[in-house]
């Protein structure tokens, strides 16, 4: 809704322009301070950072702060960004260092840790239709088995299946190499594809359908 006000007050024609303009040309435009770049990007991304931070963090009125917390800083430093970056990559990796300093500067006041409980996964069963009871216990089984992986596993289920990211943004995100990442998600399915087995033996030996990610 913000966004769209945005478009509304600043006028649709100069915005349905931008709205066409790729991640990365909007980037090089905001490198030399183009405020409507920055409010596109702003729209473009919000809900996408907004929706990752909440799941590393369950507070969304911090969430969101930090969310307009690093945009005000880009607008703030945008001569000093790096010119070649991949945006969405980019934005979701500074979003996660800033939960994480926000964090450690308010953990003295304040009972708050990144993954206090889970890494919530209630948006990886969102596309799953659930027609049949069968199906509806194939999910049960798939989630039990999701909740047993440590934060990052979930993580990087959540980064390359549901937002469609590849290692090499992956490891930028999370700070590792892309080797290390291909071979957390590698290890993240053998666990996932263990333990659903197991459960479905267990369930009567039932034959599943599982995920692509499974498969």
């Amino acid at each position: 809704m913000f966004c769209v006000c945005l478009r509304q007050i600043c006028g649709s024609y100069f915005y349905m322009i931008y709205m066409k303009i790729s991640d990365e040309g909007l980037w090089e435009l905001c490198l030399k301070g183009d405020m409507r770049a920055f409010r596109e990007l702003y729209c473009r991304f919000y809900a996408l950072l907004r929706n990752y931070g909440i799941k590393l963090l369950p507070d969304k009125s911090l969430v969101e702060d930090c969310v307009q917390d690093i945009f005000i800083k880009l607008i703030q430093n945008h001569e000093t960004l790096s010119p070649t970056v991949n945006v969405k990559g980019y934005l979701l990796k500074t979003l996660r260092h800033k939960l994480y300093d926000t964090i450690e500067k308010n953990r003295k006041m304040e009972d708050i840790s990144l993954y206090e409980d889970t890494f919530q996964t209630d948006e990886l069963f969102s596309r799953i239709s659930l027609d049949t009871t069968e199906a509806d216990e194939r999910v049960k089984l798939l989630m039990k088995a999701l909740t047993k992986l440590s934060p990052h596993q979930r993580e990087i289920i959540y980064l390359y299946y549901v937002n469609g990211l590849g290692h090499d943004e992956i490891a930028e995100i999370l700070g590792i190499n892309y080797q290390s990442s291909k071979n957390l998600l590698s290890r993240t399915l053998s666990k996932l594809r263990r333990w659903f087995s197991l459960d479905a033996l267990i369930m009567g030996g039932i034959h599943y359908v599982l995920f692509p990610m499974l498969t």
